[in-house]
């Protein structure tokens, strides 16, 4: 298991995109957990504040002591006794309480200084002085700057503190303060009524529009020249807005402002209610996830991720923001900054690697780098004289001779994918036989033979080439094979080669194909019954019919070999007429005896494009006299299907005569949703690989699982093969799968031997 550990992480590592991932993980991470994007967080709320602004609810009254009250009072601040005829004049017109937006540390006194406690006096309870930080400079939320004792004795103290976001793009303010006099709350969170730590900060709502806060100029509320009805009812705050007073900051969006709107506005934020704050991480981890999705070539920024991404850092915060809804999405912007750009980078130097640049095409080293496996055959085709054609022109003519190439390789190879280098063309063929393959070249060879027009000369082509079938193998190994088969091609000056160590093999599988016939004439070639068992019912419902040979010499011969000889020579339909006579024949002996059963037989694509295949069933189920609906036949890997296609037209034909169908080998190869959406089948058929491991591997069991249900949602029934052991029975059970087969329930063994266990379980369960 380490070993598997340790592989799996080495094989994580050598991808150069999840590394990348793994990065900018790391990046977001960091920026989340530090707070080191708070400017950007600024400018992104910032903006989309300023989208959003919205008026003030006009419950909090500004009076300013502007430039133009200093220039009436011929003075450069306004006196305490000034103060004291505001204060008289605010409560006369009924205002509800009011705050002052400075600290008035000094005193002397001075008449004015003791009209204006006298003041505070009369409005007892109704007055808030303001309490700032220290002027040496001293930090943190501590308030070191109150009020005089004479005024404070009179009045309640407020805090004025802020915390100043860096690059002033924000400010933050705090519900309360330290002082030498102990906590106090800040100006904001005693209009709101609200309480709160001193090491608790909260970012005001600085969409509302601070132009439709209501205002006076202190002048006039001085000498009583103003609308009582602007203040009747209402909270007042008296702040410095003259610009020698040295208090106007950046509001973003609204230029520069007095400080006492920016208590205005949070007070007001407050008595709303702060937004519900999710933090940086559910966006973070959204953003990675679509990151996810999109790790392969030219994913990371296609229209579905870019979408998605638009949505997650711009559309939702902005919408959220409506609800009172606050995310940070900086982290996550980081992380895909990080990724996409990486990637597309990553991208663009392997396009470029892996493209030819002479002739365009996708280069040999694309099909080098890959790590998958094929089911299709790789040819080489080689140019013997193609440097000497490229040479003979004066101007560049490469990609024209490719053109030219491609196209007549496409004639027959339509959705061949070329890759080229030097004078090698490569292909992954359409293609399934390797002797049609053989075939199609030799045509492409009599095409070429009539001459190429190349730069407006006729060039003549000479060409030879490998073929690779080695599907076990990964296509990073087998373009050596296939390139070498093709040398091997010019040097015997043959047209098609495979390797000495193929050639000896396909000379034993032409003898194998030529002893089949005869094998099955004389009993070698026979049939072997596996039980199918219904979860349902607890009984054997049918069996699945399987040829075996056992070869006199040889001894048992896997079918999966001679199976794939028979179909590559096209002899695979003397095979299935064979078993299909006898699996009729059993299943008529089944059904005298009284069982309810149906037999299942693997119809080959190849014979699914054979016309004469309904005929071929419909004689030996009159021979014996069996009703269709007692014969299933598994349809392995087929071709892509469509609606219009020859394949898809015999299938339904099928259907019509009665007969049942079942997809096998459901999960592998062609063998996808897509059969399940086409094929007119009643039932699906789990392929083992996936059963099999059920007990060890999550993934395989939540494959399972998906592909019960997702079957079941479409009315087919399942069936799960490779079931060797009670452990996967009971799995498969407990997930309401409807059939099983494997060696737990039994072995493919002769009819007779099945009828044996069939009478066997009868007895117990009538016994």
């Amino acid at each position: 298991m380490i070993s598997s550990l340790r592989q799996f992480i080495r094989g994580f590592w050598r991808n150069a995109r999840t590394r990348i991932l793994m990065w900018a993980t790391l990046t977001g991470v960091l920026c989340g957990l530090t707070g080191i994007g708070l400017p950007v967080e600024d400018i992104l709320i910032n903006a989309r504040n300023y989208l959003r602004l919205h008026p003030s609810k006009g419950d909090i009254v500004m009076v300013l002591q502007d430039s133009r009250t200093l220039q009436k009072l011929d003075a450069m601040d306004v006196s305490r006794a000034d103060d004291a005829k505001v204060l008289d004049n605010l409560f006369k017109a009924g205002a509800r309480r009011v705050f002052f937006d400075r600290a008035l540390s000094y005193y002397d006194s001075t008449a004015a200084n003791k009209v204006f406690i006298d003041s505070l006096q009369r409005h007892s309870g109704k007055v808030y002085l303001g309490a700032m930080p220290s002027s040496d400079g001293t930090g943190g939320n501590y308030a070191a700057m109150l009020p005089a004792k004479p005024f404070r004795d009179r009045a309640e103290m407020v805090s004025l503190l802020a915390a100043h976001h860096p690059f002033n793009l924000g400010m933050s303010l705090p519900y309360s303060s330290n002082s030498p006099v102990g906590n106090i709350p800040a100006l904001a969170a005693k209009i709101a009524g609200v309480h709160g730590g001193t090491g608790d900060v909260f970012r005001p709502d600085y969409s509302i529009d601070h132009k439709t806060i209501p205002a006076l100029s202190y002048i006039d509320v001085e000498k009583g020249v103003f609308s009582g009805s602007v203040v009747n009812g209402k909270d007042v705050i008296i702040a410095p807005g003259a610009i020698n007073y040295n208090d106007l900051h950046p509001l973003a969006g609204q230029g520069f402002v007095a400080g006492g709107y920016f208590h205005a506005i949070a007070a007001e934020t407050l008595e709303r209610g702060l937004p519900v704050n999710l933090g940086w991480l559910p966006p973070f981890l959204i953003v990675l996830a679509i990151l996810v999705t999109g790790l392969k070539r030219g994913q990371v920024l296609d229209v579905y991720r870019f979408s998605g991404l638009t949505v997650v850092l711009i559309a939702a915060p902005f919408v959220l923001d409506f609800i009172r809804i606050e995310v940070a999405v900086f982290p996550a912007l980081a992380c895909a900054s990080v990724a996409v750009f990486r990637m597309r980078n990553l991208d663009r130097v392997e396009v470029a690697g892996e493209t030819n640049l002479g002739s365009g095409l996708p280069s040999v080293h694309a099909l080098r780098n890959s790590a998958a496996r094929s089911g299709h055959i790789l040819v080489a085709l080689k140019i013997r004289n193609y440097g000497a054609i490229i040479g003979s022109f004066s101007e560049k003519v490469e990609a024209q001779l490719a053109d030219e190439i491609v196209r007549r390789i496409r004639i027959s190879d339509s959705e061949a994918e070329i890759y080229h280098e030097g004078g090698m063309f490569m292909w992954l063929s359409s293609i399934s036989q390797a002797f049609d393959i053989s075939e199609n070249l030799e045509g492409l060879h009599r095409i070429v033979q009539n001459g190429i027009r190349v730069g407006g000369l006729d060039v003549d082509l000479s060409f030879n080439c490998g073929i690779d079938s080695e599907f076990d193998r990964l296509l990073s190994s087998r373009v050596a094979g296939a390139m070498q088969a093709a040398e091997e091609a010019v040097r015997n000056d043959e047209l098609v080669y495979h390797s000495q160590g193929e050639k000896q093999e396909s000379q034993w599988e032409i003898s194998l194909l030529t002893s089949l016939d005869r094998a099955i004439d004389n009993g070698e070639v026979w049939v072997a019954y596996q039980p199918k068992f219904d979860l349902r019912s607890n009984r054997v419902c049918g069996a699945e019919a399987l040829v075996r040979w056992t070869h006199p010499v040889r001894g048992p011969i896997g079918p999966d070999k001679f199976i794939r000889i028979a179909e590559e020579f096209h002899r695979i339909e003397r095979i299935t007429r064979f078993v299909l006579d006898d699996a009729v024949r059993c299943a008529k002996a089944l059904e005298v005896e009284g069982h309810d059963m149906a037999i299942a037989v693997n119809i080959s694509a190849q014979l699914l494009r054979n016309p004469g295949l309904p005929n071929m069933i419909g004689q030996a189920l009159e021979a014996h006299d069996l009703s269709p609906d007692r014969l299933v036949l598994e349809i392995t890997e087929t071709d892509r299907l469509d609606r219009t296609s020859k394949t898809f037209q015999m299938l339904q034909r099928l259907v019509q005569m009665g007969l049942r169908l079942s997809i096998d080998d459901f999960g592998t190869g062609n063998a996808t949703i897509d059969y399940l959406r086409y094929l007119p089948a009643s039932e699906v058929k789990i392929d083992k690989v996936f059963v099999s491991a059920m007990e060890t591997s999550k993934e395989d069991l939540l494959l399972v699982q998906s592909i019960i249900e997702m079957a079941h949602s479409l009315d087919r029934t399942v069936v799960a093969e490779g079931v060797e052991t009670a452990v996967v029975l009971e799995m498969l059970r407990a997930r309401g799968c409807d059939l099983v087969q494997g060696y737990h329930i039994g072995r493919p063994v002769p009819f007779r031997d099945f009828q044996t266990q069939i009478g066997q379980e009868g007895a117990r369960r009538t016994g």
